[in-house]
């Protein structure tokens, strides 16, 4: 059985960390209930974390609060500006992230494969 209660979701947002060093980490993906940021730094497990995420199109920053669960190397980045990962579960959702759900691509629908001609005769 999945860890995940919720879907993920790859996308790419810029987070204000209170806690961390430079204070700004990246998302790499999200879901209802938490976020997976590229950082700088990094805070310990457990710790309880204060952010405030920017949503593209909107001036007002949406704040939430979570708990640091999982802290790892990024080994997309080990040496550069986002060389660690970082695991946020939250405690309540952020509602405004459902516009990455309905944004989601739907799958292509399958129509019924046509049936084959018979060959023609030489």
């Amino acid at each position: 059985m999945s860890r995940r209660e919720k879907e993920r979701y790859q996308v790419w947002l810029p987070v204000k960390v209170d806690g961390l060093k430079e204070g700004l980490a990246i998302t790499h993906d999200v879901s209802g209930k938490g976020l997976l940021m590229v950082t700088a730094s990094t805070l310990d497990e457990g710790s309880v974390v204060k952010l405030a995420v920017k949503l593209p199109g909107d001036a007002q920053l949406r704040h939430a609060e979570g708990r640091v669960v999982r802290v790892e190397e990024n080994d997309a980045d080990p040496h550069g500006l986002w060389p660690h990962r970082m695991a946020i579960e939250l405690e309540e959702e952020i509602p405004e992230l459902a516009w990455i759900q309905e944004a989601r691509p739907k799958p292509e629908r399958r129509t019924k494969p046509r049936e084959s001609e018979p060959p023609e005769a030489d």
